[in-house]
């Protein structure tokens, strides 16, 4: 089975005419199944090289993904379902949002924004050159075009900056790099595992447990064995990843995670 094949058959997708249709149904079960998380992060890299910006081949991503139910922060995730839009015959592109997000622009009818990174709260594309609002218990998240960009306001969150043109990946190489700073960087900050369950937004961080609800969130600290129940029962993700990420953080950066 190819890689293409096996991600979709992960993702429990047929494959289809590329329409937006079969656009939206494969958003939706990558965000329902592609966990957005930071231990790969750490992961890869203090087992990568720098050479290969720090990234898995397609073929290591996808299998990890499968494997270890993982699927990383913004950038491999953006490569990844690149990868697989590419390989259905979509006609995608990177979009790079200022500073530091990678997401990807699917031509159609028009231009649509397509987002799986940072527990974007969307399951279906948006028109690129048109503003919207999406309201979910984990945030409201405003998307305000004004000529080449397009205004980023999350709330609770962060406000950043869309081009709308697209960017080849070369271009992005720095910012990537970039990202891997121990000190600074945002992936390093802590040990994150966002996914839904059952259609509900939850984020293990800290030892700890976070049910989202009305753009606010229930924390519920957890121990040991709770944890591991978490990741292995609800979150379907390997404890061996979280304990080999949890050692790196230790080392790295001298503190308990």
């Amino acid at each position: 089975m190819s890689v293409k094949d096996r991600f979709l058959h992960y993702l429990g997708v047929v494959e289809k005419e590329t329409n937006l249709e079969f656009l939206n149904e494969l958003i939706a079960a990558h965000q329902s199944k592609v966990r957005w998380e930071t231990w790969t992060k750490f992961l890869d890299f203090e087992e990568r090289k720098q050479e290969d910006l720090y990234l898995p081949s397609i073929e290591e991503y996808v299998n990890r993904v499968i494997k270890t139910g993982t699927g990383g922060t913004c950038w491999t995730l953006a490569i990844g379902f690149h990868y697989l839009l590419k390989e259905l015959g979509f006609k995608v592109d990177y979009l790079y949002m200022t500073p530091g997000h990678l997401c990807l622009q699917v031509e159609l009818d028009q231009p649509y924004y397509v987002d799986v990174g940072y527990c974007a709260p969307f399951f279906k594309a948006f028109p690129l050159h048109s503003s919207f609002e999406v309201r979910t218990d984990m945030e409201i998240f405003r998307y305000q075009v004004n000529g080449d960009e397009a205004l980023v306001e999350r709330t609770p969150g962060p406000t950043k900056s869309l081009g709308l043109k697209p960017v080849t990946f070369e271009e992005v190489r720095g910012p990537l790099l970039d990202s891997h700073n121990w000190e600074e960087g945002f992936s390093f900050h802590s040990l994150r595992m966002f996914g839904y369950i059952d259609g509900v937004p939850y984020q293990l961080r800290e030892n700890a447990i976070r049910r989202f609800k009305d753009q606010t969130h229930i924390e519920e600290a957890l121990t040991d064995e709770q944890m591991r129940y978490w990741i292995e029962e609800k979150f379907g993700a390997d404890y061996g990843v979280y304990l080999r990420a949890k050692e790196i953080y230790r080392k790295r950066k001298g503190t308990k995670e």
